[in-house]
């Protein structure tokens, strides 16, 4: 029989080809073809991508161990930009295999591996954290392709992102909806649907209900890596509701199961932390052994805070506090938990009353702490309030030095400035051994290249090798944290203590400048330097006892007022008192004293064993300053109550007055404020009802009367704070308008209407910028990266003569605008020289648009984008 020839089948194959390409016949050949191509072109490589890319990012992730773990490693927004390149090429390829491969036939989809294809875009949007568009796609899978194999999983997904969303009760519905199938696909994965449950709990604060779903979700997982994560948060949920022998059992396992690193060690230090009752030797002799092993070196620091903890909860406080100070000294790149450390001796020390080395670790912790923290701000309020209280111990402690001193005949002064300077000496002889030291470990370290740049090699320039900037950098931070790029980081208070203060940081400044002038010695080796503040007359004398004076009155409001301590504030007033017969702050000093004591036995807790009594103060008040305010409050001691509950109901006036100002009623704000103004002089809070009125008039884009209105404050309340932001604003405006418009000018700016619906971004750039082509280029390549699929335009106008407008639309809706400037605006890489020049950029909508270019009102939308765009951030 005779073969066909190949000229025949060729153009058969062709055909059949052609025919089964079509995506309208529901033949075999046709399924069978879309199907392999879905699958094997676009599908499989989309899906491997994004497992890649999620693992990527989840082995890169760092937990926090201060707080219970998350159950599943989402990613930060930090690390979601990171991801976002990879992931618009996984939904750009998916959106290709759905466009050309899609089968939909009579209203049922033949395709079986579309519902995958929609499947990864949807989770590529959750992991881009854009859980809005991911919940919009996992809702289409579950409805779209019932019976399909990604339906249940869709739906499980969907609960996860209504829990990113605190979309709780959809969340638990569709959970519900699940569970209630009577029979799910075989390939369904149980155990993370009793995760997402636990997941779901624990963020509605139900620490019971979560235990019971994640110790099932351990019992029947098959993953390892999820086993041992779950085991470890069970453990923390134990710990949390007080069941500790189970919160041990739990660590316990976790180190038994061959977990990573980070999660055996933190199991093991967990397990010595919760151990509340019995005898803690062993747990300290299986800590101690830990400090023995060189690979816990960058973990020394929390096995030290363990043993501290231990130490507390034998009482051995002492103890604690030397664990601690290693532990401070033995932190290397674990800043949370230096922060940790510093904040726990912090609280030893307020908590014994010794201010002064309390206020030290607080301000240590407050260059270390995360703003996300919950006591940040408390911390920041007392390294502040222990700031000003040190101050003023370290003023009454260095005029008490200096009065000392002036006892002393010429003799013994002259050899105790001596022995001053001699400890100096040693000093500096000391810093300068360890510059030396540190030279000749240098030159005995190769690191100065044949030629700069050989960044790769071990001999590389200092600042060439990576490793050695790692070295230098972990070095800094192990006996300094991460402090900020400031001058003068070393000094928590720059005010100076006593003559050694003098020698080592008055004279610093002047040692310097004489060195820069030819002098040989420098100002500290002058005992003449040393003796120019002591006071030798009576005019001095009195100068340094208005400034004891003075520190002990302000030192006993702190502990009064904002610390809360009597027994420190009575003291400090009494000292003032027994001191200073007649200073200026005497008569505040006994009304302190009785308002104390008032206190004490209005709250029926005191009794009077030596005179001291609100009685006892009064009389002498009365006494001896019966015309003055403090005699008056005495003879009527409710006066002071009247007069708070007046500056209360000034204050709840005013609270009513800007919430109205909230609310954009800026005409009647400005009446009231007014009327305010010229009615009530005696009012405490005219400056804020001053910058008020400017800004409700700024609110109404009158330009001139904006600038005739902070001119006011900023004139009216010198020194005050609304006058310092009234400043504040006119420079703005200057800086914004270039040369600013005359005072008493009346311009009238665009009203803006807030919108939701279509957006664009716009920069404005200066020419001096560059070429303009280059700029265009660099946004959008940008685009093409990380919005690659959506279409985005970029296009320049002229803004100025010296500078351009560039748009870039179109966005539908206000979020997915002001997505694109989050972007924008915190890229580090491809938009350098764009987005870090203070240039302006805003998010703005296509009707507001329009008449903010034909009035060129960067100024004034500049106020209504902060008000309506950027509120919380």
């Amino acid at each position: 029989m005779r073969r066909p020839s190949a000229r025949y089948l060729l153009p058969a194959a062709a055909v059949l080809l052609i025919a089964s390409c079509s995506t309208n016949k529901d033949a075999f050949l046709n399924r069978t073809f879309h199907r392999l191509t879905s699958r094997d072109n676009g599908w499989f490589n989309a899906n491997e991508k994004l497992k890649e890319t999620v693992a990527a990012m989840q082995k890169a992730h760092v937990d926090d161990y201060d707080e219970v773990l998350p159950i599943f490693v989402n990613g930060t927004e930090e690390e979601a930009r990171a991801m976002v390149p990879e992931l618009e090429i996984c939904i750009e390829k998916c959106a290709t295999v759905i466009d050309r491969h899609s089968m939909e036939i009579g209203g049922k989809e033949k395709n079986a591996w579309i519902d995958d294809a929609w499947f990864v875009i949807a989770r590529s949007n959750f992991y881009k954290r854009n859980y809005y568009d991911a919940s919009r796609t996992f809702d289409h899978i579950s409805r779209r392709y019932k019976g399909e194999d990604r339906q249940m999983e869709s739906k499980l997904w969907l609960a996860r992102s209504s829990i990113e969303l605190e979309q709780y009760a959809k969340a638990q519905t569709t959970l519900d909806e699940i569970k209630n199938q009577k029979q799910l696909p075989k390939r369904f994965p149980a155990d993370q649907l009793s995760a997402v449950q636990a997941d779901l709990d624990i963020h509605r604060g139900k620490v019971d209900e979560a235990i019971t779903s994640l110790e099932h979700a351990v019992s029947i997982t098959k993953t390892k890596a999820d086993r041992i994560r779950w085991t470890f948060i069970l453990a923390q949920l134990y710990q949390l509701k007080g069941r500790q022998d189970k919160a041990i059992a739990a660590y316990a396992k976790v180190t038994r199961m061959g977990p990573p690193y980070e999660l055996g060690f933190h199991a093991q230090v967990f397990q010595a932390l919760a151990l509340s009752h019995g005898n803690t030797k062993a747990i300290r002799q299986k800590l101690t052994r830990m400090l023995r092993d060189e690979k816990h070196k960058d973990h020394y620091d929390m096995i030290l805070y363990a043993l501290a903890e231990l130490d507390l909860r034998d009482n051995l406080r002492g103890d604690a506090i030397s664990h601690l100070k290693l532990s401070t000294r033995a932190s290397t790149l674990d800043t949370r938990q230096k922060a940790k450390s510093f904040l726990k001796l912090a609280d030893l020390y307020f908590d014994d009353k010794q201010y002064p080395s309390a206020q030290q670790y607080y301000d240590s912790t407050s260059t270390l702490l995360s703003e996300e923290n919950p006591r940040y701000n408390e911390v920041l309020t007392r390294a502040d309030v222990l700031g000003d209280l040190v101050v003023q111990l370290n003023i009454i402690s260095r005029e008490d030095s200096l009065q000392a001193f002036a006892k002393l005949d010429p003799a013994e002064r002259e050899k105790r400035v001596r022995e001053l300077i001699r400890e100096r000496e040693r000093q500096e002889a000391e810093q300068q051994q360890a510059a030396a030291d540190a030279r000749e470990v240098l030159a005995g370290t190769p690191l100065t290249p044949s030629k700069p740049g050989n960044a790769g090699s071990g001999g590389a320039w200092y600042f060439y090798n990576p490793t050695q900037i790692a070295r230098g950098l972990s070095d800094f931070r192990k006996k300094w944290g991460n402090r900020p790029n400031d001058d003068d980081w070393r000094r928590a208070d720059k005010s100076g203590t006593a003559l050694v203060d003098i020698a080592e940081e008055e004279m610093e400044d002047l040692g310097t400048a004489s060195a820069s002038n030819g002098e040989s010695e420098p100002e500290w080796k002058k005992p003449e330097s040393y003796l120019k503040d002591i006071p030798t007359d009576s005019a001095m004398l009195d100068s340094s006892n208005a400034r004891i004076c003075q520190a002990l009155y302000l030192s006993g409001m702190i502990y009064k007022e904002k610390l809360k301590d009597v027994d420190n504030a009575i003291e400090s007033f009494q000292v003032l008192n027994e001191r200073f017969d007649d200073c200026r702050y005497t008569p505040e000093s006994y009304y302190q004293l009785y308002r104390i004591y008032l206190a004490k036995e209005q709250a029926g807790n005191f009794m009077d064993f030596g005179g001291s009594s609100s009685q006892h103060y009064a009389e002498i008040i009365l006494e001896r300053w019966p015309g003055s305010e403090f005699a008056r409050l005495v003879r009527n001691p409710d006066q002071l109550q009247a007069d708070e509950a007046a500056r209360l109901a000034e204050d709840q006036a005013y609270q009513e007055l800007y919430s109205q100002y909230k609310m954009g009623a800026f005409q009647g704000v400005i009446a009231t404020c007014d009327g305010m103004l010229a009615n009530e002089p005696d009012n405490h809070l005219l400056p804020k009802y001053g910058l008020l009125k400017a800004m409700a008039i700024g609110n109404l884009h009158l330009l001139g009367p904006f600038r005739d209105a902070l001119t006011h404050v900023r004139d009216k309340w010198p020194g005050s704070d609304e006058a310092k932001a009234a400043s504040a604003l006119l420079a703005g405006l200057d800086q914004g308008s270039g040369s600013g418009t005359k005072t008493g000018e009346t311009e009238t700016g665009p009203a803006y209407t807030p919108a939701k619906g279509e957006h664009y971004v716009i920069i404005i750039v200066p020419d001096s910028a560059g070429p303009m082509t280059r700029i265009t280029a660099a946004i959008s390549d940008f685009n093409g990266r990380f919005f690659r699929n959506q279409g985005i335009e970029v296009r320049t106008s002229i803004w100025s003569p010296g500078s351009q407008v560039v748009l870039i639309r179109l966005f539908q809706t206000k979020e997915q605008a002001m997505t694109y400037y989050d972007l924008f605006k915190n890229n580090k890489g491809d938009l350098g020289g764009i987005n870090d020049q203070g240039y302006p950029l805003f998010a703005i909508s296509s009707g507001n648009y329009t008449p903010f270019y034909n009035a060129k009102d960067t100024a004034g939308y500049s106020s209504f984008f902060a008000g309506n765009y950027l509120k919380g951030k």
